[in-house]
């Protein structure tokens, strides 16, 4: 490992020791899951059961959305949580100060359920999000029809679920079969290289699926909108600049890159 990767791993253990020492005695990872889970799920599965004679145009609504998605996911991580503002420096100093301090390219395992408090978003997040989405889902049936505003909700709680499950995934180590598995493996490495601490202002703001990232140029790739989304867990055709800070091993799979830094 190269000593600049090996300061930051000392640095993110120390943080890792406190944050973990300071998590209150209280806290359960297992009901912080259970609950995002149990949320978004009724959530989807009630929507579900309000639909009746759906036609093919109404489940179309949720192709906008999904892309709706990506880019508002892209555009808050890019602009709210890589940037100090005056209404959301709260959420920039949890995630720039918490988050990419527990977890650095060199530490992006978990272990314990004490973790997944640096790792998830806040319990209130899922609920937020539904009730912020229920106005757009509301006008939605009211402008075409109540199957299209059922669909239209579920579709953004299941974005949400999407994102949490892509993100938890991205942070597991040593899964030669996640790092094999189409399009997850592109989420994988492209978070790997988002977590190094001279890129993560600048590359891979997608926490699911890179569409804009390829899109709109801060993708650490160059390889277009499909080469980019099934490029997989290797380092090729990286940036040069990414490359350079990266180093040598970033030629090097990703899957056998967090093996070793993992084992050390």
């Amino acid at each position: 490992m190269h000593a600049k990767d090996q300061k930051i791993r000392e640095r993110s253990a120390r943080f890792r020791d406190e944050y973990v020492a300071a998590t209150p005695g209280w806290y359960r990872g297992e009901m912080h899951l259970g609950f995002t889970l149990l949320f978004t799920g009724s959530v989807i599965a009630w929507c579900l059961f309000q639909i009746e004679n759906s036609r093919w145009q109404e489940w179309m609504i949720a192709l906008p959305i999904f892309l709706f998605g990506n880019w508002a996911e892209w555009a808050a991580h890019r602009y709210l949580l890589h940037r100090p503002s005056k209404y959301f420096n709260a959420i920039y100093k949890r995630h720039c100060a918490v988050h990419h301090q527990f977890f650095t390219h060199v530490t992006l395992e978990y272990e314990g359920q004490k973790m997944w408090r640096a790792l998830l978003f806040p319990p209130f997040a899922p609920v937020m999000f539904v009730l912020a989405a229920l106005p757009f889902a509301l006008l939605v049936g009211w402008l075409w029809s109540a199957n299209a505003g059922y669909i239209a909700m579920l579709t953004m709680a299941g974005y949400f679920l999407m994102y949490e499950a892509l993100h938890t995934l991205s942070h597991v180590v040593d899964s030669p079969f996640l790092d094999r598995l189409p399009l997850v493996n592109t989420v994988r490495r492209m978070h790997v290289i988002h977590h190094h601490p001279e890129l993560m202002a600048t590359r891979n703001f997608n926490l699911t699926f890179p569409i804009c990232d390829a899109l709109f140029g801060t993708s650490d790739l160059r390889k277009g909108l499909w080469g980019t989304l099934f490029h997989g867990s290797g380092h090729a055709t990286m940036g040069e600049e990414e490359r350079r800070i990266v180093g040598p091993d970033a030629a090097t799979p990703v899957a056998e890159d967090r093996r070793k830094h993992h084992n050390l």
